[in-house]
């Protein structure tokens, strides 16, 4: 599934590149990073005797990169890559299993400027792709969804500073154990249960060209 994702961002990247340079339509680069808060999940269930509880992902920092394409006036397309290293646990009955987990985000989705003054521009967006997961024990990838809300401040024609809050939520189908790799939990759980990881980010917003 990585690969296929990769693939289809990959493709992707090239269309809208080749779009907006035809087209002479605005490009943006956004270096950004910032700190993601903690998420636990009910992951009930059994395996072994043993009952599980919840799991979770802690909080950590966060960095990343994308692109923002230009379709028309204040409306845009952006791809982007995410990742942080935490700490991922699963609460089973007699204690907690945790390890060190890195936490990738490659999303696409929509993105809407509302100009609030020359200078000061709010913008949202909403996201759909993958997350991967990838831990000492195994990794997983998921589908995945977020939305952000925020402000672009411009300091000149070229370079802008963004402020904002995101929501990045990996659905999964069975639990903490696919994650961690406890020793085959994840058999034994039957709930469905989604995360929801919320953050503040800010960053570095580059005009390429328009």
């Amino acid at each position: 599934m990585r690969t296929l994702l990769r693939n289809a961002l990959a493709l992707a990247l090239i269309v809208l590149c080749t779009t907006a340079v035809s087209a002479q339509r605005t490009i943006r680069l956004n270096a950004f990073g910032g700190w993601t808060f903690q998420d636990k999940f009910d992951i009930s269930g059994t395996y072994s005797g043993y009952a599980y509880n919840n799991a979770g992902i802690g909080d950590g920092a966060h960095y990343g990169g994308g692109l923002e394409f230009e379709l028309r006036p204040n409306k845009c397309v952006e791809i982007f890559y995410q990742n942080q290293s935490a700490d991922g646990f699963i609460d089973y009955g007699i204690g907690r299993f945790t390890t060190d987990v890195s936490v990738n985000y490659a999303m696409i989705g929509g993105l809407g400027y509302a100009p609030f003054s020359e200078k000061v521009h709010g913008y949202g967006g909403f996201n759909v792709g993958a997350a991967w997961f990838n831990t000492d024990y195994g990794n997983s990838t998921k589908f995945a969804w977020g939305g952000k809300l925020g402000l672009k401040i411009n300091a000149s024609d070229k370079v802008g500073i963004k402020l904002g809050a995101q929501l990045l939520s990996p659905v999964q189908s069975a639990g903490g154990g696919l994650y961690f790799g406890t020793g085959g939990a994840g058999a034994g759980v039957s709930t469905y249960s989604t995360m929801y990881q919320f953050a503040f980010t800010g960053g570095l917003c580059f005009t390429l060209g328009q």
